[in-house]
């Protein structure tokens, strides 16, 4: 076949660009997959100089090698004291039997102050990631994790084992094929757990960063506790605590997805307006009109659950939890969210009387909330199942909440809301190459 010129790409549609690739291509192959893709930088400090068109302005300049570009950007970046930034990557697959599925991934939070590492090719190695390290320093599995790239390929195998199922966040696309790690950051000295140990927001921030470099997809700022004979804050009071938190993990993480853990109208709207991204709501969103018209109005994810507490169970527990949701999102849907945006919180540790077996029961129906086809949360950590169970103390309470978890996830849990994010990461990964191995 003789060399072909490819259509002339527009300058800013990265969508469109990975299409008329893979439409080209396919024009020749049509028996064939056919997979093209397009990528971009965005760097928050010199938007209208990059973009979808850093490519080009590098051509301009003569930048003949990877070092020289990169060097061009640290040399733009040396005053600059906003360094966010991402790299977006479209995927554009091709059928035989002309199907076309598209896909994107997301990486990078911020320009490094030097080039780093050896592990990839070009801005690879100014581009750093949640973990505190860049692109290139990354090993193969992590950059699946982090590489924007990594994060497309995985979103693309999830859509061919239909397995994609896509949890909208306020921009956010976040899927379970290897499980989301939610970590838990309490700024509540009331929480049940680790309350003696909240500190002021420098602290909060530090365990927030120290989460991602752990692998959190998602971080939860909770400043209400909702343990059992808990005493209410005012709205006040807890917008207080959570805003300042949330407004410092987005200044210093600016594409970390933040969710926060509140049951009040207020609380909400201060929350987003923060710039929250996730809305986990014990009540459900329905015990206020104004929660159903807000959520309507914004794009951020909701995680809804089911709260028996002030309600007596059936014997039949996974009924229960059935008949809930089914009506809980035909609420929601009908107020004009978008199934897409909710996430399932079965309630576990919510018995209206902290009875253990309620607990087991309800962790074990999690495999009959698929039907649903949204992500279904394992909220188990470090909670009082344990001390019933075995009398474990809340600090010696981890070891079997991830074995926990880890039943709970093969049942199809998928979102795993933790205290100790390295260990749950540890263990999805584990999870997910057992059961791929050969």
């Amino acid at each position: 076949m003789p060399a072909q010129d490819f259509p002339p790409e527009t300058t800013n549609d990265q969508t469109l660009n990975a299409r008329i690739k893979a439409q080209f291509i396919h024009g020749f192959l049509p028996t064939e997959y056919v997979l093209a893709d397009d990528s971009g930088m965005f760097l928050r400090a010199f938007p209208e100089r990059f973009g979808l068109t850093t490519a080009r302005e590098f051509r301009a300049l003569g930048l003949t090698t990877v070092a020289a570009e990169n060097q061009y950007v640290l040399d733009l970046y040396g005053a600059a004291d906003e360094r966010s930034a991402y790299m977006a990557a479209i995927f554009v697959l091709i059928t035989p039997d002309h199907d076309v599925i598209t896909v994107e991934g997301r990486g990078g939070v911020a320009i490094s102050s030097e080039s780093r590492g050896t592990f990839g090719k070009g801005l690879d190695t100014i581009f750093l990631t949640e973990t505190g390290q860049t692109i290139a320093e990354l090993t193969t599995a992590e950059q699946l994790n982090y590489h924007h790239r990594g994060r497309a390929t995985k979103r693309l195998l999830a859509k061919l084992q239909d397995d994609d199922i896509i949890w909208q966040a306020n921009g956010h696309d976040l899927t379970q094929e290897t499980g989301m790690i939610y970590g838990v950051l309490n700024v509540s000295p009331e929480s049940f757990y680790n309350g003696e140990h909240v500190g002021g927001v420098a602290d909060s921030l530090a365990q927030a960063t120290q989460q991602l470099a752990d692998g959190a997809d998602v971080i939860e700022v909770g400043g209400q506790t909702t343990r059992p004979g808990f005493v209410p804050l005012t709205p006040e009071e807890e917008i207080a605590r959570i805003v300042p938190v949330i407004q410092g993990i987005k200044k210093a993480h600016p594409y970390a997805v933040v969710a926060v853990d509140t049951y009040k109208y207020e609380v909400m709207v201060a929350a987003i307006n923060a710039g929250a991204d996730i809305i986990n709501d014990v009540n459900g969103f329905t015990d206020d009109t104004r929660k159903l018209s807000l959520m309507a109005t914004t794009a951020v994810g909701l995680l809804t659950m089911f709260n028996p507490r002030d309600n007596e169970l059936s014997s039949d527990i996974a009924s229960d939890m059935i008949a809930f949701f089914t009506d809980n999102l035909a609420t929601l849907e009908a107020a004009g969210i978008a199934r897409e945006r909710i996430a399932l919180d079965p309630g576990v540790g919510y018995s209206k009387n902290s009875d253990v077996y309620q607990d087991l029961a309800m962790m074990r129906a999690v495999e009959r909330l698929t039907v649903f086809k949204r992500p279904i949360m394992t909220a188990v950590s470090n909670k009082g199942w344990a001390k019933f169970l075995f009398d474990l103390p809340k600090d010696e309470r981890s070891d079997l909440s991830l074995v926990a978890a880890t039943e709970m996830y093969r049942l199809g849990a998928k979102i795993l809301r933790v205290h100790d994010v390295k260990s749950a990461r540890h263990m999805t990964s584990f999870v997910e190459l057992l059961k791929n191995a050969h």
